[in-house]
């Protein structure tokens, strides 16, 4: 099916480019090929890391989420099977292909499968605790059995925050700006600490328990959330200066990014206060390439959306190569993506997309199916 020209857009597109750059940042950065990189080849892994994916994935989850809660918030049911939809089904059988990894690297044993670690573990798989990695993986890969899926905690969170903002702004009336803005400050303000304090000296691995739990909840992540909710409610606002002017929003950010990179001190206190400025562009640059060369993304894709298969299933990926020893040299990266890709395209055929079919059929529609027949058959039945 075609889509009208009024309603195309990149997203899908950027989405997959955001999880390539997650997938290149942890297939060198996260390994030993990060010291194969000759300098040229580091400033331009540097380079790419100063176009992060994950803050990407959050802008747009706020602007797109927003929208479609907002088209009918009555229908609470509805958006939240929506959602369910979107991550669940796809993420189950990622979980699948991850327990088949782990049992055939002998990770599995029935000691450790009777254990309540274990029962823990899948537990948080399965539901909203993504983030949970038991000691008993340590030595699997990474370290981590799924390192990116601490990102599915938070943006189960973020679904959870829209329709709490929208009733407590219709409550609140003529004060909500100010809860918007109060909730958008306390997160920029804890995201800094927590970046300093995940990130600092030792990494996160040495970094306090409190903050490393902070880091996989809402609260120092939805200021970026937040970028792309104030986008998507300013659009029309904002739509003369968004639409097609993706190349001069890129070249404002790139240009303060670089300034930053060079000439700020890491971690100073201007250096955390760059970070809200930076990332206010990189949203307006994302939205707006979204919404430039608008054909682009399906004429590349053709409606195939295989950005979420990616970024599920590349860790995983990973971990199974450093495990057989194919991860060795730089060339093997193109290994991670093939087979990510190849997984991805997999699960967007078989998994997601007949799972997002299934929108208009929530639960709440089946149950009233039944119990209309159930009232339909007591009627043709009585005497």
């Amino acid at each position: 099916m075609t889509v009208p020209p009024s309603r195309q857009n990149n997203f899908d597109l950027i989405r997959l480019l955001a999880a390539c750059q997650v997938v290149l940042a942890h297939a060198i950065g996260h390994t030993h090929l990060l010291d194969q990189l000759p300098p040229a080849g580091r400033h331009v892994f540097d380079a790419i890391l100063l176009l992060p994916g994950v803050p990407i994935f959050f802008v747009i989850s706020g602007f797109l989420i927003t929208r479609s809660f907002e088209r009918n918030p009555a229908n609470l049911a509805g958006y939240f099977w929506r959602r369910a939809l979107r991550i669940f089904p796809a993420l189950w059988i990622c979980l699948a292909f991850t327990l088949c990894a782990l049992g055939y690297f002998g990770f599995l044993n029935a000691d450790f499968l009777m254990s309540k670690t274990f029962a823990a573990w899948l537990t948080g798989q399965i539901s909203f605790l993504q983030f949970y990695n038991p000691e008993h993986f340590r030595s699997f890969g990474l370290g981590v059995a799924n390192g990116a899926l601490w990102t599915i905690t938070v943006e189960l969170q973020f679904y959870a925050f829209i329709p709490l903002l929208y009733y407590a702004s219709k409550w609140l009336g003529k004060l909500a700006p100010a809860l918007t803005a109060a909730l958008f400050s306390a997160s920029f303000v804890l995201y800094c600490m927590m970046d300093h304090n995940v990130n600092g000296p030792g990494g996160y691995t040495a970094a306090p328990t409190l903050w490393k739990l902070t880091f996989v909840t809402v609260l120092p992540h939805l200021w970026m959330f937040m970028l792309g909710i104030f986008i998507h409610r300013r659009f029309d606002d904002l739509r003369h200066l968004i639409e097609g002017k993706f190349l001069a929003w890129f070249a404002a950010y790139a240009a303060f990014a670089a300034v930053v990179h060079l000439f700020i001190p890491f971690r100073s206190d201007i250096f955390y206060l760059s970070y809200l400025p930076l990332r206010a562009l990189l949203a307006l640059a994302t939205i707006s390439a979204a919404y430039s060369a608008r054909p682009l993304a399906s004429k590349i894709l053709h409606g195939t959306d295989i950005s979420y298969g990616t970024y599920l299933y590349h860790s995983v990926v990973i971990n199974i190569l450093l495990e057989l020893g194919l991860l060795a040299t730089l060339p093997s990266v193109a290994t991670v993506f093939a087979i990510s890709i190849t997984l991805a395209i997999l699960s967007w055929f078989v998994v997601e997309k007949p799972a997002l079919a299934c929108k208009s059929f929530s639960p709440a529609t089946l149950w009233s199916r039944l119990a209309r027949r159930t009232r339909q058959s007591a009627r043709h039945g009585a005497p």
